[in-house]
C-alpha cells in the first residue's frame, strides 16, 4: 500500500515538472485579447517561436515585465489537455530600454521581431535565437546611423540563416572572385562579374526585375559579413552612397523571401 502511494507521488510530481518549465526567452511581439489579458510570441532555444498567455489587469506586476524586446528567464505552464500556455513569471535580464527612446531602432526591433515570427525562426531555433538577441543588443548601444549599417548586415545574416543567401565571392557564370563591382540577377541567383555583364547587354541594373549594380566596395562589406567575425565585419567602412545601393538590393531580397510584404517594410518607407 504505502508502494502505491509513494509511487503515486512520484507520477504527480513528473506531470507537475513537464508542466512547469522555465526557459530563456526573448519577447517579440505583445497583443491584448480582451480587457485583461495579452497573448505574448516568444522566441527561444527549446519551443521555437511561440505564444503563451498572460493573465492579470493593470495592477499586475508582470504587465511591465513582459514588454516586447525584453530577455529572460520564463516560467510557464503548459496543459497538454487544453492545448495552452501561461507565464507564471518572468525574470528580466535585458530590457534593451534605449531601442523605445528612438524611432529608428524602434523599427529595426519591429522588423526583427515580425521577420523572426513571419518565418518562425526558419527552423534554426538557436542560431536566430543567438542572432536576434546580438542584433537587439547592438542596435541598443549603437547610434542611429551605426543601426542603419547594423539593419544590413543583419538581413545579410538572416538570408543565410533561411538558406537563401546569394554566394557573394565569385561569380557565376566564369566563377572568378569579385573584387570588382558586379551585378546581382534574380534570374541567376547570384552576382555576376564586370567582364561577364559586358558579354551580357541585357544585364543593367533594375530592380523592377530583380537587378542591381553593386560597387566594388559594396560586395567587399557582404564578403566581410559572410567570412569575417562579427567584430571585424563591424569595424568595415561603408559609404553612404554603398549603403543605399546595399538597402534597396538587401530589402528587395528579404521582401522577395518571405513572400508576403512585412508590414514593417511598409513602414519603413517614412522612416527614409
Amino acid at each position: 500500500m504505502q508502494k502505491l502511494k509513494f509511487l503515486k507521488v512520484v507520477i504527480i510530481l513528473f506531470f507537475q515538472m513537464e508542466r512547469n518549465s522555465k526557459i530563456q526567452a526573448l519577447v517579440l511581439h505583445v497583443k491584448q485579447i480582451g480587457e485583461n489579458n495579452r497573448l505574448v510570441t516568444f522566441l527561444s532555444v527549446e519551443k521555437g517561436v511561440f505564444t503563451a498567455v498572460l493573465y492579470g489587469g493593470p495592477k499586475s506586476k508582470l504587465r511591465s515585465l513582459v514588454s516586447p524586446y525584453h530577455f529572460g528567464n520564463l516560467w510557464i505552464y503548459t496543459d497538454k489537455v487544453k492545448n495552452s500556455t501561461k507565464i507564471t513569471d518572468f525574470e528580466v535580464i535585458k530590457y534593451h530600454s534605449e531601442i523605445r527612446e528612438n524611432l529608428y531602432k524602434n523599427w529595426c526591433a519591429s522588423f526583427c521581431a515580425e521577420l523572426v515570427i513571419k518565418t518562425e525562426a526558419s527552423g534554426e531555433n538557436e542560431k536566430c535565437f543567438r542572432l536576434a538577441n546580438a542584433f537587439l543588443d547592438g542596435i541598443s548601444i549603437s547610434s542611429e546611423d551605426e543601426c542603419r549599417i547594423a539593419i544590413l548586415r543583419f538581413i545579410w545574416r538572416y538570408l543565410d540563416l533561411m538558406g537563401l543567401q546569394p554566394e557573394c565571392k565569385c561569380c557565376v557564370h566564369c566563377e572568378e572572385g569579385l573584387d570588382k563591382s558586379a551585378f546581382y540577377s534574380s534570374l541567376d541567383d547570384g552576382f555576376i562579374c564586370e567582364d561577364c555583364s559586358l558579354q551580357n547587354e541585357t544585364t543593367s541594373a533594375n530592380p523592377n526585375v530583380g537587378q542591381f549594380h553593386l560597387s566594388s566596395s559594396a560586395i567587399a562589406f557582404l564578403q566581410s559579413v559572410t567570412y569575417l567575425s562579427a567584430k571585424e565585419a563591424r569595424n568595415v567602412p561603408l559609404r553612404y552612397s554603398d549603403s543605399s545601393e546595399l538597402h534597396e538590393f538587401l530589402f528587395f531580397l528579404i521582401d522577395t523571401a518571405t513572400e508576403h510584404k512585412l508590414k514593417t517594410l511598409i513602414l519603413e518607407q517614412s522612416l527614409r
